[in-house]
């Protein structure tokens, strides 16, 4: 790295001409050494920082020879807001460069505060534009293409701009999911500044119409989130679980992706005794997965939350449709990704993934050699195209041992795994949507069954606002439901692809601005707040934490 800087540093004085201003040469020398920048991305932005300079022949941007100009407090004012986007602001060397502005009259503190300045605008820039980590660095299963920020554009964006707080306001998300956060991360932020909320103490299950003195600190903790109301949250009995209480209780547990049962068991008393801090955390994590997104999700799209266990169809920023679904079991996990459905498969095979077919199948098969014909699989030789079927009973299934070297079909029908439909976006990881028999599962609050696929309730109705969006003709409801009702396999395919995006967001807000928390069921947040606290020494998790949720 230092070779790096030298030789920015040699390069910089043979190409810019020795300037007579005190403020211009003071500037080169502070560019040439890069004093005050953070180490880790040193020669990349001296060598931006340089190009940018070298252009405007050193002319300073924030700063003029008697002191630093209104932009220079504009852009520090955005800085040292950070947080509101879920940032911190020391990131951005707000400290000092309001020190300067102060104090700083000299060429050198000028020299210094236009290079800080500088240097701010490009961090929180880049970090609040595309978040602040590489996704994939994060965690491996997230297949995320990152918002390429050019550097250059920013910078002279910047200078350009007649109106420089409307600038940065423009940088990060637009979208109504992220400026709703923003709004929750101000409100929550607060009630931790307050003093969060009471915990309920642990014991036995809460539940309607039994009087315990835990009572009255669960009143108070529902009352601090709003979801018991303040004329209802001082009855004559503060001890008794009356029915207001109860309505509260189910309310809370919906915005947590909770079984509403109105009972306070050991998961709902969990969720209840989340510190404020840790919320104010997770919802700055979110907002950095929402700046990972592409910035444009399609015209009409479809969004699965893979932490919420839901699907929702937009169409022109509206939703159009919503589904619950399952997802992959925590060690199958679904990864993160986006694609674009092509196709939709009717009445379709399920060909058995091998893993499947050797853990699973085999040793059913092993139990009950008719378990392949009850269950309407057909065995084939192998996977090639040219295979053929074969006799189960010819096949010595003791003898294989682990091994399982045939191919498992198993045909259209009520008992498919894949249901009477599936939605196709071919990808690498072989994960679609799709129907499932298994109905009832639709009704856990938690809903991690699958192998990794994304299965749909209601997948029908799904199917006829996607054909009805895609512009597919000839496919009203009632062809549809004609084709499937044949039982023969059909593929369907897309008047034009539909985006597809698969998410993982454990805290979001609705339209009406009710803020929703969802359980990490895969650890991501874990793995998101271990990997910013190493990255960003400010950042959730980090070890100035406590700052930042003050801010």
């Amino acid at each position: 790295m230092v070779r790096v800087v030298l030789l920015f540093a040699a390069l910089l004085f043979a190409a810019t001409p020795v300037s007579a201003a005190p403020l211009a040469d003071a500037l080169k020398a502070r560019l040439a050494h890069g004093v005050g920048i953070d180490a880790d991305r040193e020669g990349e932005d001296l060598f931006i920082l340089g190009r940018f300079y070298e252009g405007r022949a050193m002319a300073p941007l924030w700063v003029a020879e008697d002191g630093p100009t209104e932009r220079a407090r504009q852009l520090l004012a955005v800085l040292a807001d950070a947080a509101a986007e879920g940032l911190d602001s020391r990131d951005y060397g707000v400290q000092r460069i309001a020190a300067l502005i102060d104090r700083g009259d000299s060429p050198d503190a000028l020299a210094e505060l236009e290079f800080l300045l500088s240097d701010g605008l490009l961090g929180y820039g880049r970090d609040v534009s595309a978040g602040r980590l590489e996704p994939a660095r994060v965690d491996p299963e997230l297949f995320v293409q990152r918002l390429e920020v050019d550097p250059q554009a920013l910078l002279a964006g910047a200078a350009m701009a007649e109106d420089l707080p409307r600038f940065m306001a423009a940088l990060p998300p637009v979208r109504p999911e992220y400026v709703r956060l923003r709004e929750a991360l101000r409100a929550y932020r607060l009630l931790a500044a307050a003093g969060g909320w009471p915990r309920v103490p642990e014991g036995p299950s809460l539940k309607p119409g039994r009087t315990d003195p835990r009572v009255a600190l669960l009143r108070e903790r529902l009352a601090v989130t709003g979801e018991l109301p303040a004329e209802t949250a001082r009855p004559g009995d503060p001890h008794l679980f009356d029915p207001d209480l109860e309505a509260a209780v189910r309310l809370f547990q919906r915005r947590h992706g909770l079984e509403p049962d109105g009972a306070v068991g050991k998961a709902t008393l969990a969720a209840l005794n989340v510190p404020a801090t840790d919320r104010v955390r997770q919802i700055a994590l979110n907002m950095e997965r929402w700046r990972w997104l592409p910035r444009d999700l399609g015209d009409r799209y479809l969004i699965v939350n893979l932490a919420a266990f839901e699907l929702a169809l937009f169409d022109g920023g509206e939703v159009a449709h919503t589904a619950r679904v399952i997802v992959g079991e925590p060690f199958r996990r679904t990864p993160v990704f986006s694609d674009s459905m092509t196709f939709l498969e009717l009445n379709p095979y399920w060909y058995v993934p091998p893993r499947i077919a050797r853990e699973e199948i085999l040793p059913r098969i092993r139990k009950d050699p008719a378990h392949l014909a009850k269950n309407g699989y057909t065995l084939l030789s192998d996977w090639s195209e040219k295979a053929v079927a074969v006799d189960p009973a010819t096949v010595d299934w003791a003898a294989l041992g682990g091994r399982f070297p045939f191919r498992l079909r198993q045909e259209p029908g009520e008992g498919n795994a894949l249901g009477r439909i599936k939605f196709m976006f071919p990808n690498r990881f072989d994960v679609y949507l799709h129907d499932t028999p298994s109905k009832r599962l639709f009704e856990r609050a938690a809903r991690t069954f699958s192998h990794g696929c994304i299965r749909v309730q209601n997948p029908l109705d799904l199917a006829a606002a996607v054909l009805r969006l895609t512009g597919t003709a000839g496919w009203d409801r009632a062809a549809l439901d004609a084709a499937v009702a044949s039982g023969k396999r059909q593929v369907v395919r897309l008047a034009r692809p539909l985006p597809i995006h698969i998410t993982y967001v454990t805290a979001f807000v609705e339209p009406d601005g009710t803020v929703q928390f969802r359980d990490d069921v895969y650890g991501r947040d874990r793995r998101l707040t271990a990997a910013l606290a190493t990255a960003v020494p400010g950042g959730p998790g980090g070890p100035e934490e406590a700052a930042l949720i003050a801010e």
